[in-house]
């Protein structure tokens, strides 16, 4: 079971978007019985949140000085509010609903990707040397590599199927023996086991 998680990355809030977080969470965990013990505490919060508000009127007229003390009270409440959702995790571990109280966004969970599908486009072309042949296929969203296999000619049940697996779509195949014809195929590899072949293609080696 993929673990619920609790995402931060207050720093990418806008200004006022982390006062309206902060009052947010702040509202979400008084007398919340899921988060008895609030560490840091629930008024060292509202003081942060004050402190901050303050900041953000005095910043507002442009003055260097006060902007840099914005910024430090901005610094501080994103700290609070990372310290507060380690808390939180801790407490809440995987129960999504208990987690959700608390004010903070959850982390979507990872679906299996499942199969991934027959790669299209698949071309097989000599390559720019005796013994070489160049396969191509569109590249397949979710893929980490490509299997390409190919075998002698006549493909039968018990043919052998020579492997080579690469993170490219595009490769060149070399030490093929000149005037033999193979068949060419290609799957994609992603994290299901599951392989999903391209159609064959036969073509003489030069």
């Amino acid at each position: 079971m993929t673990a619920v998680k609790i995402t931060t990355g207050f720093s990418t809030y806008r200004d006022k978007e982390l006062d309206q977080k902060a009052q947010y969470v702040l509202a979400s965990l008084t007398n919340n019985s899921n988060f008895p013990n609030p560490t840091p505490t629930l008024a060292d919060l509202q003081t942060a949140v004050t402190d901050y508000q303050q900041a953000l009127v005095k910043a507002a007229g442009g003055a260097r000085q006060d902007t840099l003390e914005k910024n430090l009270k901005r610094e501080s409440l994103i700290r609070m509010l990372d310290k507060l959702a380690a808390y939180v995790q801790f407490m809440g571990k995987d129960n999504v609903t208990a987690l959700q109280s608390s004010g903070f966004d959850l982390s979507k969970p990872r679906r299996p990707v499942g199969p991934l599908p027959k790669p299209e486009n698949f071309k097989v072309e000599p390559g720019p040397s005796e013994g070489t042949m160049l396969v191509s296929v569109d590249a397949v969203r979710n893929a980490k590599s490509y299997l390409i296999e190919y075998t002698s000619t006549p493909e039968t049940p018990t043919s052998i199927w020579t492997p080579l697996v690469s993170s490219k779509s595009a490769n060149l195949l070399t030490g093929l023996e000149s005037g033999k014809q193979y068949v060419f195929r290609v799957a994609a590899i992603g994290s299901d086991p599951t392989r999903v072949y391209s159609d064959k293609i036969s073509r003489f080696v030069a």
